[in-house]
């Protein structure tokens, strides 16, 4: 019986990540970003969300987080510099190794960009009722607590 239940989990956490991808990154992320003048792509966003949520990291750390490889986290760090969103320093405990620090230019543009992206999820989740809502958002603070303990 627990072998049957592991395997429906088992697919239905294969199943859940593609919607939840289309969903928020592609239908509301993507049109967000379309609307920004700004030059840069959503990876760009998410190494500045992990530099937001971790503060001062080296760039090997934040591509594993966000499963990069290392010459792209490259040329995203160099666009996101240019940019002043991010500066690079010398690590204190060996000045041969590099971290990244978000600027508070980076800061407000996240945070403009989180709004932007807020408004459009409320508004794509406006047809809900506030039982679904409800129960939306209890069963994504569960699927979260739960994965969280899967780590």
């Amino acid at each position: 019986m627990r072998d049957d239940i592991q395997g429906k989990v088992a697919l239905d956490l294969l199943s859940v990540p593609p919607l939840i991808f289309r969903m928020v990154r592609r239908k509301v992320v993507m049109t967000t970003l379309a609307d920004t003048n700004l030059d840069i792509k959503l990876l760009h966003f998410e190494i500045m969300r992990v530099l937001k949520d971790e503060g001062t990291l080296h760039p090997a750390k934040i591509g594993e987080k966000l499963h990069i490889a290392k010459a792209q986290m490259t040329h995203l760090i160099d666009k996101l510099v240019e940019l002043d969103f991010v500066n690079r320093e010398m690590g204190s405990d060996d000045r041969r190794t590099i971290n990244l620090t978000l600027t508070d230019k980076g800061s407000k543009v996240l945070e403009e960009q989180d709004n932007l992206v807020i408004t459009a999820m409320q508004e794509n989740m406006s047809s809900l009722s506030d039982e679904e809502l409800e129960d939306l958002s209890s069963s994504l603070r569960k699927l979260r607590d739960i994965l969280y303990k899967l780590e």
